[in-house]
């Protein structure tokens, strides 16, 4: 723990709905983000401190990182500082371990990948420790994943849940599975800012998701301190994260509703979030269904004047932008009256944004109250009537 205070009484706070065993959150969070990441930003935070860090260097990653390694080195779709990543990874292990796994992958290697075939040089060379040799095939890389959406489609969210889960106050990841229980959906992700010049800062992330519930943030302590994974935030809302969940890469294979769907239940939803979320989604692709548009413009001419705090302020200025910039003049009454009524600058600024000219909208007026809302929300409703609770700012 470096240090650190462990919250220990969280778990004794453990409600009846989580997991009454959790394994160590880290190794696990490890041992998912090895198996699918897919781009070197992704896995990069997790490998980096693999090869860094003792303590988690041993069999529990190594022959997860094998078998990743041997499933995905002749995959071109695979990045291949991705495949020296995990190469790194055996190296780091220092075991006679993954000597046969190490000559596997280097009969697989093209004679002019120089790079390649020198990391598994320095593989071989660093595995000094003598261990039973690792056979290919002893794990099964899939059933984590298999054991994540089984979990995800089972989730029964409910309110209380949600409010439980935008309390936690932990310190690292083993606090948040002792708290919550595992996740459904873990996505890492790694970014650099620079000026160019000599400021340069590394930013990893840990998004945890639970489903209908909301997500949690970890940031790593990258200063000299080096305190590992710190919590960052916590946003609880029902919907706002649905798209995260590995089974809507095929809703219709588990029930659930396809993307337009999706975006409509999430745009007359009610929550702050998951409404700001499609809209900008739906403000950055290249087309959207009139009836999002309408659905959107009737929200916002009915409800614009409750932006009574900066989320609510967010999501109607994300509205306004998208009227002004993809509806042509199909919205600008409605924009016109926002710009005039609204206390709010930033709301006004965005109101009075140059409406573009498109085709891709009727340009004759919609009409505010020709969409009901509340017939939109019975069409559309929720994926989950039992949990209602919002809260936490995008």
């Amino acid at each position: 723990m470096k240090g650190r205070r462990r919250s220990l009484v969280l778990v004794l706070l453990l409600p009846a709905f989580a997991f009454a065993e959790v394994p160590p959150g880290r190794l696990w969070t490890y041992r998912y983000v090895l198996v699918t990441a897919n781009t070197e930003r992704e896995l990069a935070p997790i490998t980096d401190h693999i090869v860094h860090d003792p303590d988690l260097q041993d069999t529990g990653i190594g022959d997860f990182a094998a078998e990743v390694l041997l499933a995905r080195y002749n995959d071109q779709g695979y990045p291949w500082k991705n495949k020296l990543r995990l190469i790194r990874v055996l190296a780091a292990m220092h075991s006679r371990r993954y000597d046969a796994v190490l000559d596997l992958v280097q009969a697989k290697t093209p004679d002019d990948d120089d790079d390649a075939r020198k990391e598994l040089k320095v593989a071989h060379r660093k595995a000094r420790d003598a261990a039973p040799s690792y056979v290919p095939g002893s794990v099964d890389i899939q059933a984590i994943v298999r054991e994540m959406d089984a979990s995800a489609l089972a989730a029964k969210p409910t309110t209380e849940q949600g409010k439980h889960l935008a309390e936690f106050a932990g310190e690292d990841i083993d606090d948040l599975f002792a708290w919550a229980g595992k996740p459904q959906q873990i996505v890492s992700g790694q970014t650099r800012a620079t000026d160019g010049l000599l400021f340069q800062v590394k930013v990893q992330r840990i998004t945890f998701f639970y489903r209908g519930l909301g997500r949690v943030v970890f940031v790593y302590d990258t200063s000299p301190s080096d305190l590992g994974w710190l919590f960052q935030a916590v946003v609880a809302d029902p919907l706002a994260f649905e798209q995260e969940f590995s089974y809507r890469e095929h809703p219709q294979d588990h029930g659930q509703p396809d993307e337009a769907r999706l975006e409509m239940i999430q745009l007359v939803s009610n929550y702050t979030s998951a409404m700001r979320k499609v809209v900008e989604l739906n403000h950055l692709r290249g087309s959207r269904p009139l009836e999002f548009m309408d659905t959107a413009a009737e929200i916002l001419a009915t409800q614009f004047m409750t932006a009574d705090d900066p989320a609510k302020v967010d999501l109607y200025a994300w509205i306004c932008r998208l009227l002004a910039e993809h509806g042509g003049p199909r919205y600008a009454a409605i924009l016109q009256r926002v710009a005039a009524e609204t206390p709010d600058s930033k709301l006004r600024r965005h109101a009075e944004a140059k409406i573009q000219a498109t085709a891709d909208v009727p340009a004759d007026p919609y009409v505010p109250g020709t969409i009901s809302l509340e017939a939109q929300r019975a069409k559309y409703p929720t994926l989950y009537p039992a949990s209602t609770f919002q809260s936490g700012r995008l």
